[in-house]
């Protein structure tokens, strides 16, 4: 009897493992979730050096419950976004920040990053990177960082 209850449980297993790789050949994609798992360090912006504040912390973006949040350079920043997980589509509306008074550069650096995040609209994922996308401008490129 425990031989047969052996024999039935690896079978189960068998079929579950079949199944995951005889499906469909495109990946399961749920962005809701993993975009909210991370808080997503910018890494890359193409043509533009990502600065890290006086302490050096770097430029942090926070998705949780239809807000982004984080540190982008000098001030901390808060905007609602509209995520459409199934077509892969993020629309980040009206960004706030504080108004705390940095070195010249990274404000200019934070005004235009913002300005950015407002155009952007879709996402994608590789790996541990998750790409901000807007029409004609650069992707900028995150990287997933422990909660």
């Amino acid at each position: 009897m425990r031989h047969a209850a052996l024999l039935c449980s690896a079978s189960l297993m068998l079929c579950a493992c079949s199944s995951l790789t005889t499906g469909s050949t495109q990946p399961a994609v749920n962005a809701g979730p993993s975009l909210q798992a991370h808080r997503w360090e910018l890494v890359y912006w193409e043509g533009t050096p990502v600065p890290h504040g006086d302490n050096g912390e770097p430029v942090i973006l926070t998705f949780a419950e239809g807000r982004v949040s984080g540190h982008t350079g000098c001030n901390r920043s808060s905007a609602g976004y509209e995520l459409d997980a199934a077509a892969m589509q993020l629309r980040i509306l009206a960004p706030m920040s504080t108004r705390m008074a940095c070195e010249q550069g990274r404000m200019a650096f934070e005004a235009v990053l913002l300005k950015a995040l407002q155009g952007v609209r879709t996402l994608r994922f590789e790996g541990p990177h998750l790409y901000l996308e807007a029409p004609g401008q650069v992707a900028l490129k995150l990287h997933e960082r422990e909660l």
